[in-house]
């Protein structure tokens, strides 16, 4: 969640800004590798999104595609202050993006299209990234940064992407997932808010919505896997102001956002709770996952029990004293588990 250059410099420090803003920026000048060109299984392609500027996208393709069934297709969002390389890489134990257990290697071997798209650039270092999630009315933190306070409509890029992305791929409109970390959780709470029809499925991490909560303009049920570390120091598990940088205004916590979810989704105020293997004794964490009953559309949270505003068995990018711990007793295959479990009908 960041709010513009003099706080991302305080956070990353100068030499992780100049890397991120060293990173090459969206290929808008390759739209013929892109839409009308016969894309093979196995292919990764950086593509333009027309009439945005300078926001492109990603486009990973399984190996074991046909090459001409439509695509389950995962929409990975980066974090405020990120660009859609970091949405890559902070899915990868130890950042590395060779990995088996980076998010879009797991996905790509389930039979998914991975897309990661970037969000709204600052200056002076356009590829310090941010989602417009809404808020910033009362006493709400505007999610985030730039591109919130601007008003840049990130329900309209989402439109044009997805549309993009079928004139790539043959896309099936019954599999369309999103998720995200931190304000990349937000907008995937916004966008199933919004279109509730388009999208399938949605796993926020680390990042609720203020729209989830008081209802907004959500209109249906949308499954939902809210996965929040209780010791988060960028969002907080409870609703406050709380951040690891200097925003204005309160950030939803996870019980409001998920009864707003739970209320939608049809649900009992019941859950039933399981603890997940605690894989790594070492790490500091614990991780229980409770389940909504009688749902409509599956409405689930896990509990990371001394995490912080990290991906699962992903990379901790920042110190432990500033961002906390990462979880190792679960990773991306949980997430893709969920993806593949709830198409739409």
């Amino acid at each position: 969640m960041v709010p513009g250059w003099p706080a991302v410099a305080r956070l990353l420090g100068l030499a992780a800004v100049a890397t991120l803003a060293s990173a090459p920026a969206a290929c808008l000048s390759r739209a013929d590798r892109c839409a009308g060109v016969a894309v093979r299984p196995g292919d990764s392609l950086e593509c333009p999104v027309p009439e945005w500027v300078d926001r492109g996208f990603d486009l990973e393709v399984p190996a074991g595609w046909d090459g001409r069934s439509p695509l389950p297709i995962l929409f990975a969002f980066h974090g405020g202050g990120g660009n859609r390389r970091s949405a890559a890489s902070v899915t990868c134990p130890d950042g590395k993006l060779d990995a088996p257990g980076c998010l879009s290697a797991v996905a790509r071997a389930a039979g998914f299209a991975v897309v990661r798209a970037d969000g709204t650039g600052s200056r002076p270092v356009r590829n310090v990234r941010t989602w417009n999630a809404g808020g910033g009315v009362g006493p709400w933190n505007c999610t985030s940064g730039g591109a919130c306070k601007s008003g840049v409509d990130d329900v309209r890029f989402f439109d044009d992407l997805l549309a993009e992305v079928g004139r790539v791929v043959p896309v099936d409109p019954k599999r369309v997932h999103l998720t995200g970390l931190s304000n990349g959780g937000a907008i995937s709470h916004r966008l199933a808010c919004e279109r509730p029809e388009r999208v399938a499925s949605f796993v926020a991490l680390g990042g609720t919505n203020q729209h989830a909560a008081a209802g907004g303009a959500c209109s249906r049920a949308v499954p939902v896997l809210q996965i929040h570390g209780t010791e988060d120091p960028c969002w907080a598990y409870e609703t406050g102001a709380t951040s690891c940088l200097s925003e204005e205004g309160d950030k939803v916590g996870v019980a409001p956002s998920m009864e707003g979810w739970r209320a939608r989704n049809g649900c009992q105020p019941a859950t039933d709770e399981e603890a997940l293997p605690d894989r790594d004794p070492a790490d500091g964490t614990r991780s229980t996952r409770l389940r909504w009953r009688g749902c409509a559309a599956a409405t689930e949270h896990i509990r990371v029990t001394g995490g912080g505003h990290t991906w699962p068995s992903g990379h901790g990018y920042l110190s432990e004293d500033r961002i906390g711990r990462v979880t190792r007793d679960f990773g991306s295959e949980l997430i893709v588990e969920f993806f593949r479990a709830h198409p739409k009908p």
